[in-house]
């Protein structure tokens, strides 16, 4: 349980997904959620939900304390078998084609995205799609929905979050009483698959669309040469992240924007893949006249000249006076149990143990100038790189 201030409480339960089948579970998610609700009195809203990731899949519910017991007694049936009418989930399956309709057939940025993920993660479980291809929803089989429920939805792997104003007392009276299954899932650690960055490699990704702005998507993803604890990696990223997106002397802003006209925006997002890999993703519009690969060939040559020099230790300070807003202010005890309640979600979601408040609070100490310029060297340096193109073609080059 992970407390916060909120007078409501939410429940979630988690289990991990397997390292292949991916747009299969999301299917198999739909039909259990809506296989739970059809057993269940308690009316849904919106503040129910469900979701599948390349690392679990999960369902929540969200209520006032009194009604965590019929929470968790309809939480509870997603460990059932899931026995809809075959016609209703054959529609279902149309409602995930609908749904990629939505989210990717019309986007050039996601389809993007999901190629890019195909070949930068090469190899590893993260690079498949979450909601798969048309031809892949089309070829999705009720039964064997049937059976990945089976194998993945069982009270051994599940893990239960409860979020909120509750005590352990109240959970355990409605664990009680809402019959939720025992199982030895507390001696069991989940753990990620192993993730293995391929060979070094470029790769160039065009979509020519002449009624699109231009738009360069450009990432990197890099092995350390030793491994950091996760969430000390998050925090070192999230640093670096935000002094190279300043207009301080060792940022981008100022050669690719102020000092020179090449980019009219642009954005960066550096995140650990693991304990061992990290990957950054610089996204831009080029200003007028600059075509995509003159704005790549820029960044390119900015980021290595950032890394050559180093970040000032000016820079350094001004932004670590702001980054003391990446965690929350301890002193208050309700913005810092609300903070611990989604951080903790948000690691268990991801299959990583969330560390200890008194272990978070130690993290700050551990950031330098010296491990921030380590690890833009090794951002700058060899890795796994792909670009994708969006925009007239004529603007490509």
């Amino acid at each position: 349980m992970a407390k916060s201030p909120n007078k409501t409480i939410s429940a979630n339960v988690i289990f991990p997904a397997p390292t292949t089948s991916h747009p299969l579970l999301h299917y198999t998610e739909h039909l259990t959620w809506l296989n739970s609700i059809g057993k269940s009195k308690r009316s849904l809203d919106r503040h129910s939900n469900a979701w599948t990731s390349n690392y679990a899949v999960g369902y929540w519910l969200s209520g006032q304390p009194k009604d965590l017991p019929s929470i968790l007694k309809q939480l509870k049936g997603v460990f059932d078998p899931i026995t809809l009418p075959a016609s209703f989930a054959e529609g279902e399956r149309d409602i995930v084609m609908r749904e990629y309709d939505y989210s990717t057939k019309g986007s050039l940025t996601a389809q993007a995205a999901e190629a890019m993920d195909a070949f930068l993660y090469k190899g590893n479980g993260i690079a498949d799609s979450v909601i798969g291809t048309p031809s892949q929803i089309r070829s999705f089989k009720y039964e064997d929905a049937q059976a990945l429920h089976m194998a993945t939805h069982t009270p051994d792997k599940a893990r239960l979050l409860i979020t909120g104003d509750v005590t352990h007392r109240q959970i355990r009276s409605a664990l009680k009483q809402a019959g939720w299954p025992t199982s030895n899932a507390a001696n069991i650690k989940q753990t990620l698959p192993p993730f293995v960055l391929a060979e070094h490699e470029y790769d160039l990704l065009s979509y020519p669309d002449a009624n699109a702005a231009p738009l360069l998507i450009w990432r990197r993803a890099i092995a350390l040469p030793e491994p950091v604890s996760f969430d000390l990696l998050v925090a070192q990223t999230a640093l670096l992240q935000d002094i190279l997106t300043t207009n301080l002397p060792g940022g981008l802003a100022g050669p690719l924007r102020y000092d020179a006209t090449i980019a009219r925006y642009f954005n960066v997002q550096i995140d650990p893949i693991d304990d061992g890999n990290i990957e950054i993703e610089f996204s831009s519009s080029p200003d007028s006249g600059v075509t995509l690969t003159e704005l790549q060939t820029a960044f390119e040559a900015q980021l290595r000249a950032i890394a050559a020099q180093g970040i000032p230790k000016a820079t350094y300070d001004r932004v670590m006076v702001r980054f003391k807003e990446f965690w929350p202010d301890w002193l208050d005890k309700d913005k810092a149990a609300q903070w611990i309640a989604d951080y903790t979600v948000s690691r268990v979601s991801s299959l990583r143990e969330p560390l200890s408040e008194r272990d978070l609070k130690k993290l700050k100490n551990a950031l330098s100038l010296n491990t921030t310029n380590i690890l833009l060297t090794h951002l700058a340096g060899e890795g796994r790189v792909v670009a994708a193109f969006i925009g007239p073609e004529e603007t490509f080059k």
